[in-house]
């Protein structure tokens, strides 16, 4: 799988060994990892796609509301990024996640000036706001990706 993961952030031009630690903190290396977000509420035009697509807004909904793959991207982010096929595809290719969370990364460290931290930061929970105390609300995530980066990258 770190072939493939590579191989597609080399094709969205971004960093591979950044994006080789972000899909291990976020999967432990598994492409077919999914986990449901009960409580998740950005939801994109779910009914539009639900019948674009044949299939029940509830349907729709669960899906957007889920997690994919090696990038553990959420359905709704691959709507917004573009994605228009059944999102249960994910599962049996690999490379469907990983394609849109690569783009959705390589958005982020543009918007953060090419700042890493601020990047990994957003990926996992949207931006990357900070405590009062200057550290990021889920410091423990971007420390867990920073070392494995660090083991990644030679000194």
């Amino acid at each position: 799988m770190r072939a493939l993961i590579e191989q597609i952030a080399t094709e969205e031009k971004l960093d591979p060994l950044l994006f080789v630690a972000i899909c291990t903190v976020e999967s432990s290396l598994n492409p077919l990892a999914a986990r449901f977000e009960p409580a998740w509420r950005y939801l994109y035009h779910p009914r539009e796609i639900a019948s674009q697509l044949v299939i029940s807004v509830e349907t729709e909904t669960a899906f957007q509301s889920m997690s994919f793959g090696l990038p553990q991207i959420m359905g709704s982010v691959m709507r917004e990024r573009g994605y228009t096929d059944h999102l249960s595809k994910c599962f049996v290719d690999p490379a469907l996640p990983l394609r849109y969370a690569a783009r959705h990364l390589r958005g982020f460290l543009v918007k953060y000036g090419g700042n890493e931290s601020d990047a990994i930061s957003a990926y996992n929970q949207g931006s990357n706001r900070k405590t009062a105390g200057g550290l990021y609300q889920n410091q423990r995530y971007v420390d867990k990706v920073s070392a494995i980066l660090r083991k990644l990258r030679p000194v």
